[in-house]
């Protein structure tokens, strides 16, 4: 498979089935909760689907009670924006609770400024 292909989404998969998991969720109860076939959210999270459904992810987000800007990052969708942002980028490539994306968040928000101010180009 050349790298210009779509490559499978297994990290998606993994983000699924890890919030899946922390809510005690069988597969079938999450498909139902969702209202998509549960050989589809079996699928997903074995990282077969090169592209993913937009609408399905959004309804499992829905039913995971988790950002749906996670799983479209995860699975490669910019979701109407250039980027993903960081936020919903912590949460999908690292386990890491809300307390701990915040915090990034303003680590990363301080260093930013940091340099923006050496530059000149403080915003």
């Amino acid at each position: 498979m050349s790298s210009l292909e779509p490559q499978p989404t297994v990290e998606l998969g993994e983000l699924v089935r890890r919030h899946r998991t922390r809510r005690g969720l069988p597969l079938r109860a999450l498909a139902t909760a969702a209202g998509v076939d549960a050989t589809w959210i079996m699928r997903l999270e074995r990282g077969e689907y090169t592209s993913p459904d937009a609408r399905s992810l959004a309804a499992i987000a829905r039913a995971l009670e988790i950002d749906v800007a996670d799983l479209y990052a995860a699975a490669g969708y910019d979701a109407g924006r250039e980027l993903p942002g960081f936020e919903p980028y912590l949460r999908s490539k690292y386990d890491l609770p809300p307390e701990a994306v915040a915090e990034l968040r303003a680590h990363f928000d301080a260093i930013n400024e940091a340099y923006l101010r050496r530059r000149g180009t403080d915003r």
